[in-house]
């Protein structure tokens, strides 16, 4: 009824008027009323408590414990620990020595998760730590005994020079015929071996070269010469013409009827052509 009244009212005022009332009256007919999303409630967060203790040990495992939200999952750098309750614990191993990161993690379903993180520091047992000096101990010594050799080797090698430079000299001022009994030897050893007293006898017998035996023995002692090697030439020169036995070939190059090598020499040779 009240709108039909507004309606007669209006008829009696100019016609902008009555267009504006109409326009008005239906807009109001029209306007619709929005309600604002209501924001829902934050999620609790997980209650995660760390129990403080010694976070400095010799052991190569540790063990953490402490509270939790009772209902939530905790892990130990992402490892699961055990949870009883609000109660939780877990076992942290491979600590190296130093400083060790533990990251310690909760969560619950409907709850933001927390963490907590922690530097947990190992230092070496008293049984490692005597080993480090044990080692150090052994490497030291070794150190020495590098350093030792190193100078025995040096030693040796100085020698070496010293005396070649005096068989030099001595060569240098040998008589005509030692010279000549130096250079017959080398020339016998270019085609044959030699043991050391072999090769001497060749110099100086009377089915040799009648060298004076002085001066084949001057001829030997400044050769260049490996006696080991020359045995072994030897050993190679009767095995490709006979069959030998392991004795009997140290027998042969050894004995006076023999070559005249040293036994040792002699074995030598055998087992490096391998009949010993």
């Amino acid at each position: 009824m009240s709108r039909i009244r507004r309606a007669a009212y209006c008829i009696g005022f100019p016609v902008s008027l009555i267009c504006l009332v109409v326009v008005a009256g239906c807009g109001s007919n029209t306007t619709t009323t929005k309600q604002a999303a209501a924001t829902p409630p934050p999620e609790p967060s997980v209650e995660l408590h760390l129990n403080q203790g010694s976070f400095s040990q010799t052991g190569s495992q540790a063990t953490l414990t402490g509270t939790v939200t009772p209902g939530a999952a905790v892990t130990v750098n992402e490892h699961p620990a055990a949870v009883h309750g609000s109660h939780w614990h877990g076992t942290v191993q491979h600590l190296h020595v130093g400083g060790n990161t533990i990251v310690v993690s909760a969560s619950l379903t409907g709850h933001q998760s927390a963490e907590d993180t922690i530097t947990l520091t190992r230092h070496h047992t008293q049984a490692e730590l005597e080993a480090i000096a044990q080692a150090r101990k052994e490497s030291e010594a070794r150190r020495k005994e590098r350093e030792e050799q190193r100078k025995r080797e040096e030693r040796a090698q100085k020698e070496v020079e010293e005396r070649k430079e005096r068989a030099q000299k001595e060569v240098e001022n040998a008589t005509q015929s030692q010279q000549n009994a130096l250079r017959s030897a080398e020339r016998y050893l270019q085609t044959s071996a030699f043991s050391e007293a072999g090769l001497i006898e060749q110099l100086s017998s009377e089915a040799g070269d009648k060298y004076p035996h002085a001066d084949a023995v001057f001829a030997v002692e400044h050769l260049h010469v490996n006696w080991n090697e020359q045995a072994v030439k030897a050993a190679k020169q009767y095995l490709s013409t006979s069959s030998f036995s392991c004795q009997g070939l140290i027998e042969q190059l050894s004995s006076e009827a023999g070559d005249k090598y040293t036994l040792a020499q002699a074995e030598y040779a055998a087992k490096k052509v391998g009949l010993c």
